[in-house]
Order: structure tokens, then sequence, then C-alpha cells
């Protein structure tokens, strides 16, 4: 299947930041270094489309990313790199809005790039065992005994002990749409 049918057939459940990503690192490109275009414009796409994956991409990055994938598409020495050129000026084009979401850092909408995650503690579900607090090893985690726990999004890195360690599945993992939680630690409704 070429890079076209890959992207054309995308399924609501990728994304098309971390999919384009990975098909241009895997290419023969980024190991041939036989032309300027093919081996660089390969190892900037893969900086850029990282950045963007992990919530550094710049306002400027699309821009650049067509421009440079015109001059793959023109002056690579093989069709290898002038199909990563189409490939990602259609990805651009089938799917700016999702890049532009990325860019502005208002999530991944296939939930799948791991910095636009966050992890919440659903108070319904919480009982205030601290397991939760025991497995952060950032401190993002704030209660005590008997309270509804609350996860700091600024200290959190998203790694997703705190989930694996609540047996009562009261930590969940949400993309744009966010569950409503408490904003500080408060009593236990449940025993």
């Amino acid at each position: 299947m070429s890079m076209l049918d890959k992207i054309n057939n995308l399924k609501d459940t990728q994304c098309i930041v971390d999919t384009i990503c990975k098909l241009v690192s895997e290419n023969e490109c980024a190991g041939c270094g036989k032309c300027v275009f093919g081996y660089e414009g390969v190892t900037q796409l893969q900086l850029m489309l990282g950045d963007i994956a992990e919530k550094k991409g710049k306002s400027t990055d699309l821009a650049q990313m067509q421009e440079l994938c015109q001059m793959m598409k023109s002056q690579s020495l093989c069709e290898t790199g002038e199909e990563i050129g189409a490939a990602v000026l259609a990805a651009i084009d089938s799917y700016r809005e999702d890049f532009e979401d990325h860019i502005g850092r208002r999530g991944c909408r296939a939930g799948v790039c791991r910095k636009f995650m966050t992890y919440h503690i659903l108070a319904e579900k919480c009982i205030g065992c601290g397991e939760c607090i025991d497995a952060c090893e950032e401190d993002a985690v704030l209660g005590k005994a008997k309270f509804v726990h609350v996860i700091d999004q600024k200290e959190c890195i998203q790694c997703g002990a705190c989930m694996e360690a609540c047996e009562e599945d009261a930590v969940v993992r949400a993309g744009t749409i966010k569950p409503k939680c408490p904003k500080r630690p408060i009593p236990c409704k449940r025993k």
C-alpha cells in the first residue's frame, strides 16, 4: 500500500500527524544520503512532525513543510523522495484542521499523541485509597486518605502510572473532551 493510500484510508482512531511521522521515518530516504532533498528533506520533516506531535509545533511549520515537500517532489533523485513529498502535501491538504489543532495545542482528535492526553480522577469512583499518589513519581496527585484525589495537570507528565495503580478505575485518560472533576481534594462519597 502506498503512502497516499495509507493517508486516504486513515481511520478515526488514527492521528494523521502520528501516521505521517511514522511513514516518513520508516522510509529508505532517511538512511540513503544520495540526494539532498531526499535525505535532508526527510530529516527536516521528521523534526517538524515530531515537534508537532510533542506539542512543540510552530505556526510556521505547515508553510515550511509545504515548501520543502514541493522541492522534494521536483528535486529528489528517486521516486521515494518524490512520493514522500507528495504524501505529506496530500496529508496537509486533506487534514489541515488536524495539523492546526496540534500546532495550536488544542488537541489530538484521535487521542493518539501522548502529549495531548491528560489524566483525571473521577469523583464518583475515587475511594481515597492513595494508590495513585504512591504511584506518581512527579507528585502530581494531590489528596489524602478518604478524599477524592486530584491530578495537578501542570505537574503531570502523562506517564499513566496513576491509571495503572487505580483498582477502582477512577483514573481516566482524556483527549479534547475532559471529564468534570473537582479542582481540589474533596471528601469521598464512596466508601
